[in-house]
């Protein structure tokens, strides 16, 4: 684990209450919503059943470069198209830890897979809430926007329209993955998910579910993705109001 030392996980504190059967979660006075402080971008990752790190990663990839592209499972037909970020839950069965990765293609040969470059911001920058509802089926993962356009040389264009897709996958970095659920109605497979268009200069905290394709482990079904963004231009507040937030479809 050396390619880690270093890199400290915060692990953000969850203040729940149940009400009418759905988790109830504060905003904190002064910041945007689900507590996301100007620029900075918040997902929520819901799955079926609790999270099963030996088998799986959970992984949310963004697309930042406008082009409108949604990241899909079918990667060698399209060159891991649409792949700029990627926020990524992993463990080992025994703990869990998030990191960021940046796929970065080669200016020599932009046809081969792009490089799965993890790199480490700082606590501040990146936050992570493996148990974000208290059941061990959500996560949480906060990060500064900016790291997410030019923490090294930017593998795209950087636009202010991004797109994403979220994936249950083994994962070899640099390699192909396998895939086992996604947003999309065929799952690991087509048809494929066309994500939203996310302007990130607007305030916003939008959830997306899945569709219906079931995969044979609870675990590695994906129900539902919550991004909220506050942007550092025209930032967001709340007054500290809470917000009700769950996983059925």
């Amino acid at each position: 684990m050396a390619h880690r030392i270093g890199f400290v996980i915060t692990v953000l504190a969850a203040l729940l209450a149940v009400a009418c059967g759905r988790q109830v979660t504060p905003n904190p006075a002064g910041l945007g919503p689900g507590g996301a402080p100007a620029g900075y971008v918040e997902v929520f990752f819901n799955t079926q059943a609790p999270f099963n790190f030996s088998n799986y990663k959970y992984i949310f990839v963004f697309n930042t470069s406008g082009s409108g592209v949604t990241p899909s499972t079918d990667t060698i037909q399209t060159n891991w198209a649409g792949y700029s970020y990627a926020l990524v839950a992993l463990g080992n069965g025994v703990s869990t830890y998030a990191e960021p990765v940046m796929f970065r293609v080669s200016p020599s040969n932009p046809h081969v897979p792009p490089y799965w470059q993890v790199f480490y911001p700082t606590p501040q920058q990146f936050s992570y809430n493996f148990n974000a509802n208290g059941t061990g089926t959500e996560f949480s993962i906060l990060a500064q926007k900016r790291i997410l356009a030019s923490p090294m040389p930017s593998p795209s264009p950087t636009s202010n329209v991004w797109t994403f897709n979220a994936f249950t996958a083994q994962a070899v970095p640099g390699g192909q993955w396998t895939f086992y659920d996604s947003m999309g109605a065929g799952g690991p497979t087509d048809p494929q998910y066309v994500s939203p268009k996310l302007n990130m200069l607007q305030c916003f905290d939008n959830t997306y579910y899945a569709s219906s394709f079931v995969p044979p482990d609870p675990a590695a079904q994906i129900l539902s993705v919550e991004v909220i963004n506050n942007p550092a231009a025209n930032p967001c507040t709340q007054t500290g109001s809470s917000r009700k937030r769950g996983s059925n479809r």
